[in-house]
Formats: C-alpha cells, sequence, structure tokens
C-alpha cells in the first residue's frame, strides 16, 4: 500500500508480562489481512515470538518489530516484553513511536511494569493508551479497575468502548450513547470522554454545547492534541485471544491516534559553538521536521544479530528518506557508507522496501559500523546531532562466567560485547581485582536468558556469585614515609617521600598534590611518585579493593645525582602512601543499593521486617491500588544479592522488586574485619 507520513501510526505494546501484548499483536496482524492464519504464542509461532529461547519459554524476550494496514493507514507496532528484567527492551524503543500503548491484564490489574512505563512515556511526553486485555476471564471486576487506573494515573484515563456481553463483545461510546455495557452507562461514559476532547477546542465546544454530535473527522485534531498533551488517555477493551475489540483497537490507533506529522517531537540537540575559547559547548534543542523532501535524519534504536543476515540495524527515520541507494554518514563520521538494502520487519521476515519515508521505521542489515543511538543522516551539517540519552535502571545483578571449553576467553568476550550492544541493560567487565568475567543484568532472570543465548550460540560457561565491588577509603589525616635503597652490582636505586593523605568527602575520588620545594625531590620524579600512589589505588592495602576519596601531598623527600630513578620514586610513592593509609584508620565501603519493592499489601510487614534484618533501612511505604503495597527502602548490596528468589519466596511469586545503586557507606567493623582476614596480598619485590 503507498502511504505518505501522515498516514503512519507507530506504536509501542508495553505492560506487565501476562498482560497479552503477544496475542494482542498476532490478532491485529489476523484481522487487518497482513498474515493470513491466526498466529498464538501458544501454538509456537507467534509473529513476534520468534525466537528460540521465546519459543521455549512461551513469552517474549526481545522486541519485535510488525506492520500491517488498516482504513489507509500503515500502522508500524513494536512487542515488547513484559518481565521487569527485561524493561529495558522497552525503554529503548521508546524514541521510535508517537504513542506507548499500554497493555493491563484485567485479572492482575495495575503491576509494576504498567506503571513504570506509564510514568516513563509520560516523562517522555509521549501520548499513551490504555488496552484492558482479558475481559473475557472469570472473576474479573472492571469497573473497579477502571477506576484504580484513574486513581493512579489520572481522571484523563477514560473510555472510549466498553466491555458487553460479558466480555464477548464491546460497544464503542466515543460517538455513541446507546445500548448496554456490562460496567458503566454508556450514555455517562460518551459525556465523559467527549466532554474531556472539546475542551481542546473552542469552535468544536460551541457546536457541541448546541447541541451537534461531532464526527470521526471532526474528533481526530483535538482527540491527537489531547493525547499529545497527556490531556486524553484512552482506554479500550479487548479478548485478544478471541478477537473481541481487536477491530475497535484498529479503528482507534487508524482514526485517533497521533501520526509523526501530529505526535510530540522527540528531543535531538546540537551543539553551538563555546562562547570562549577553554569554555564548553553549549547544547541546543534541534528541530526536525517530519519531511521526506528535508536531508536524512534518522535514529537507531535497536541492534540485533540474525544468524541469517548477521547485523541488523533498526532505525526510524525522523526526516527525510533513505533507500538502498542512499550513501549515509554515522554522526560525526565523514566516511559515507552506502545502505545496499532496507527492509520493513514482520516479526523474523525482512522484506525489502524499495525507501523508508519520514515517520517510518524500517532495518538496514550487515553494516558493521551502524550502533545502538548512532544518528545516521546525508547532509554534514546535522554532524553533532544527537538524540538525549535515556534513563535505564542500573544492572546491579551479577555472575562471574568462566567457559567450559579451554580457549573459549576470546570467544566469550566477543558474545559479551555483541549483548552489550543488543541490550543497554546489560553490562560486563573483566574485574580487574579478581579477574573475574562478571556479567551484571537488572535480575535473576535476565541473566539467566542471557546465558541461555550464549549456549544456544555455541558457548558453555560456568557460574558463580561474583565478588562484591567494595571499596576502600581513609577516615583521618595522617603521614608517611618510605626510603628506598637497593644497591646491586652496578648503578644502585634511590628514592625517598615524605607525604601526607586526607580524606575527601564522598564520591570525589582522588587528588594528587605537589607541595615539594627546593628541589628535594627534582620535578621529573614527581610523575613517578605518582605512578606509584596509583599503583596502590588500584590495589587497596586492607582486603584489596581499590582505594577512593583520598588526597595526597607528597611534602618532601631525598634524591641521589646518580642513583635516582624513575623506578625508585615509584616504588618509595607507593609504600610511603602505604605507610601512610595504615594509620589513616581505612575502612572498607560497601555499595547501598534504593529498593522499591512491591508486594501483597498482607505480606507487607513481613517484607519490612526481613529487609531491616538484612540491614536495610526502610525509607517509606505505600499502598496501592488493587490490594499491592510498596516498600521503598536502602539496603547493602551484599544482602541483597540474591532477593529476587527470597521475595519469590515469601510471596509465592506475587512480590517483585527494582534497585540501583545510591552510594557507598562503610561496612560494620565485623564485616570489615572478616573481609580484611581472608585477603591474601601477593608478595611483591621491592
Amino acid at each position: 500500500m503507498p502511504y505518505n507520513t501522515g498516514d503512519i501510526r507507530n506504536v509501542l505494546l508495553v505492560g506487565h508480562g501476562g498482560s497479552g501484548k503477544s496475542t494482542l499483536a498476532d490478532s491485529m496482524l489476523y484481522a487487518s489481512g497482513a498474515i493470513k492464519h491466526k498466529a498464538s504464542v501458544t501454538d509456537g509461532n507467534s509473529v513476534s515470538d520468534f525466537e528460540k529461547e521465546e519459543k521455549e519459554h512461551g513469552h517474549s524476550i526481545y522486541a519485535a518489530m510488525l506492520h500491517l494496514d488498516h482504513l489507509g493507514k500503515r500502522i508500524n507496532l513494536i512487542d515488547s516484553p513484559g518481565s521487569p528484567d527485561l524493561i529495558g527492551q522497552a525503554i529503548a524503543c521508546l524514541p521510535a513511536v508517537e504513542t506507548v500503548a499500554v497493555v493491563i491484564n484485567a485479572q492482575s490489574g495495575i503491576e509494576v511494569v504498567t506503571r513504570r512505563m506509564m510514568e516513563m512515556a509520560r516523562a517522555l511526553e509521549l501520548p499513551r493508551a490504555i488496552i484492558i486485555n482479558k475481559i473475557d476471564m472469570p472473576d474479573v471486576d472492571l469497573e473497579s479497575l477502571v477506576g484504580q487506573i484513574q486513581t493512579t494515573f489520572g481522571h484523563e484515563c477514560l473510555p472510549i468502548n466498553l466491555p458487553g456481553g460479558g466480555g464477548k463483545r464491546v460497544v464503542e461510546c466515543l460517538l455513541n450513547k446507546e445500548g448496554e455495557s456490562d460496567i458503566l452507562s454508556v450514555a455517562d461514559a460518551h459525556t465523559a470522554i467527549l466532554d474531556q476532547i472539546v475542551e481542546l477546542d473552542e469552535t468544536l465546544m460551541e457546536k457541541y454545547l448546541g447541541g451537534e454530535e461531532p464526527n470521526y473527522e471532526v474528533l481526530h485534531a483535538p482527540f491527537g492534541r489531547g493525547m499529545d498533551e497527556a490531556h486524553v488517555v484512552p482506554i479500550l477493551f479487548t479478548d485478544a485471544k478471541n478477537g473481541v475489540g481487536i477491530a475497535e483497537v484498529l479503528d482507534a490507533i487508524a482514526k485517533h491516534f497521533p501520526s509523526p506529522e501530529e505526535g510530540n517531537p522527540r528531543p535531538f540537540v546540537t551543539y553551538r559553538a563555546a562562547a570562549a575559547p577553554g569554555q564548553p559547548q553549549e547544547e541546543i534543542p534541534f528541530q526536525y521536521h517530519n519531511d521526506p523532501s528535508k536531508p536524512l535524519l534518522a535514529h537507531v534504536f535497536k541492534v540485533t544479530t540474525d544468524p541469517y543476515v548477521g547485523k541488523l540495524a533498526i532505525f526510524r527515520v525522523h526526516q527525510g528518506k533513505c533507500s538502498g541507494q542512499s550513501q549515509v554518514f554515522i554522526g560525526s563520521s565523514k566516511k559515507g557508507i552506502k545502505l545496499g538494502h532496507v527492509f520493513h520487519l514482520q516479526g523474523k521476515e525482512h522484506r525489502e522496501a524499495q525507501e523508508i519515508i519520514a515517520g517510518d521505521i524500517g532495518a538496514v542489515a550487515k553494516i558493521e559500523e551502524i550502533h545502538t543511538n548512532d544518528v545516521l543522516h546525508d547532509d554534514h551539517s546535522l554532524d553533532s546531532v544527537h538524540l538525549r540519552p535515556l534513563t535505564y535502571p542500573t544492572p546491579m545483578f551479577g555472575l562471574a562466567v568462566t567457559p567450559k571449553a579451554r580457549g573459549d576467553e576470546q570467544k566469550i568476550s566477543i558474545q559479551l560485547a555483541k549483548i552489550a550492544e543488543e541490550d543497554a541493560t546489560f553490562r560486563w567487565v573483566t574485574d580487574r581485582q579478581t579477574h573475574e568475567v562478571v556479567i551484571n543484568g537488572l535480575g535473576e532472570l535476565h541473566l539467566r536468558l542471557i546465558l541461555e543465548r550464549m549456549a544456544n550460540r555455541g558457548l558453555h560457561v560456568d557460574t558463580k556469585p561474583p565478588k562484591i565491588a567494595y571499596r576502600e577509603t581513609i577516615t583521618v589525616n595522617a603521614e608517611g614515609h618510605y626510603r628506598h635503597k637497593k644497591q646491586t652490582g652496578g648503578a644502585g636505586q634511590f628514592g625517598e617521600v615524605y607525604m601526607r593523605i586526607e580524606p575527601l568527602e564522598r564520591g570525589k575520588g582522588f587528588e594528587f598534590v605537589n607541595e615539594v620545594f627546593g628541589g628535594a625531590i627534582p620535578g621529573q620524579f614527581i610523575p613517578a611518585v605518582e605512578k606509584g600512589v596509583r599503583d596502590l589505588l588500584e590495589q587497596g592495602v586492607i582486603a584489596g579493593y581499590p582505594l577512593q576519596d583520598v588526597r595526597v601531598c607528597v611534602t618532601d623527600g631525598k634524591h641521589h645525582p646518580v642513583d635516582s630513578k624513575e623506578v625508585a620514586f615509584r616504588t618509595a610513592g607507593k609504600y610511603a602512601f602505604k605507610d601512610a593509609i595504615l594509620k589513616a584508620k581505612p575502612v572498607l565501603l560497601e555499595p547501598i543499593v534504593n529498593m522499591e519493592v512491591t508486594v501483597p499489601e498482607d505480606k507487607m510487614g513481613a517484607i519490612t521486617g526481613d529487609l531491616s534484618g538484612k540491614r536495610g533501612r526502610i525509607q517509606g511505604t505505600d499502598v496501592l491500588p488493587g490490594g499491592m503495597a510498596q516498600i521503598k527502602a536502602t539496603a547493602p548490596l551484599a544482602e541483597v544479592m540474591q532477593y529476587q528468589s527470597q521475595l519469590k519466596s515469601v510471596t509465592g511469586g506475587q512480590g517483585s522488586f527494582v534497585m540501583e545503586l545510591s552510594r557507598y557507606e562503610p561496612v560494620p567493623p565485623q564485616v570489615q574485619q572478616m573481609i580484611a582476614s581472608q585477603y591474601k596480598p601477593k608478595v611483591e619485590e621491592e
């Protein structure tokens, strides 16, 4: 179907696991004729859950790109996973769409991911819609759920259709005030949504108050504006499995959801030249236009590795257009790249496209130079344009991994680098202290799926809990001294250093100050002293962890005109620093995390007690709609590394939590003593 930018609708399906997003997407594809046979997650032929791991687990793990045509509109759907551990997949896709459709399970109600994605979309000024799915399930209280949604997210959340016939049909209430609904009055719902929309258009309001009922054409502009301004959040009802309400969802997207021309612009920025030499460049908003005739501006929001076509970069064109013949530049690179072929994606299928126009989503394969968050353009005036970075939860759950097969160390690095590019909430590092390869994710499930993916690619690893990333610091001022003198057959080594060390504020890092006067230590040897100090910063003194928040002032020393060398002063600097640290009441610091734990209300006492027993501090509690409660707390990471399984046990699988690094604090003396007693430093030759 030929279409222009105004005909495109980009919608991201988000919501908690089990809400039925993939089933909804499959049903929409089938109802529109985009696929000929109804697909299903249960049957293992879902269009969006096509990866091996997804078929084995029976739920989405990766975001999938889909498209369909309805009422002359091209609808691009992105189906995202719903586990809190996999929320990074949904966040990464936010810049690619105009509308975030939050799917809620009618039985489960408002859950953790529901709340987080509603809040995140609002913060990014993205229009939202709510789709209540599984309306025919037994014992659902849909009227109560609508009330909870309005209490939690605002009274701008209003139904544009209602369930009827015991969840076997839906009744339109935007332009219709007749009929029977299972829950609210159709007439009242009709009045409520129209009152909310017409407030944004004075002419329409006058006609409406005069008794004239608006039609779809008249409503489109104020409805879209209401969604843009978070003044209207439409609620729709579906039973995706049986196809109830699917046609109405498609109609609403085509008729009311904003097109790229009507949606809120994404926060692209560029740089203005510095006002004066030495000053930083000023970041300023960049105004682009959803116009195919302008220079190309496209943002790569997802990169994946396809077993058949290799690296696949998925991008949203915000301005201009591109084709397989296009020569593009990546960010500030001056080297042009020919795209070769561009595709529209339908799950695992790659459908070659003549061109991808402004507002549309496309993909390009086999270009290794393209990475996530790159901006593609064809005009050097856009060299410095980039999208303001998104905020992702910090991956705090860690495992140490080692290859099962000898010689696979290099393979691990290559695989982990690819996974890190595909997933912004995954980190990996080779710990210089412990020499372990440590992988970090958002939770146990997240890392388990990554290990499965590596195994499916032929790389098997052993895992064990990693060491906690402790730090060392000092608490009082102290002075240190070391005289290094070594005489061998030929020339000797000589260097003597005196220094003073002082604690800095938490998080300030490290300062090195040269206070030597009169040439006691010649200037050329001061950098060697600093190198010696930095050697110990990495190694630590009391337990083998990096030192932080310390100022080192070199105050005096001695040198020898023949025997003084860099190596001598590096050694003297290191051991003078060690001497000072041991006098400065050193302490071990541990990472403290902020936690938000969501549990059934009747489990709140058990959870707060459990967290207190883990040296946690309760910051506050909130009662949430749907019989849930949220506990905010801080706790040492060492105590909550395995919290996922503990919480699951206490709450019968109903609890969930998120955590992020807050700060470092001193560990209790008995903990420090235990950790320090396990430290066996290498014996070094001076």
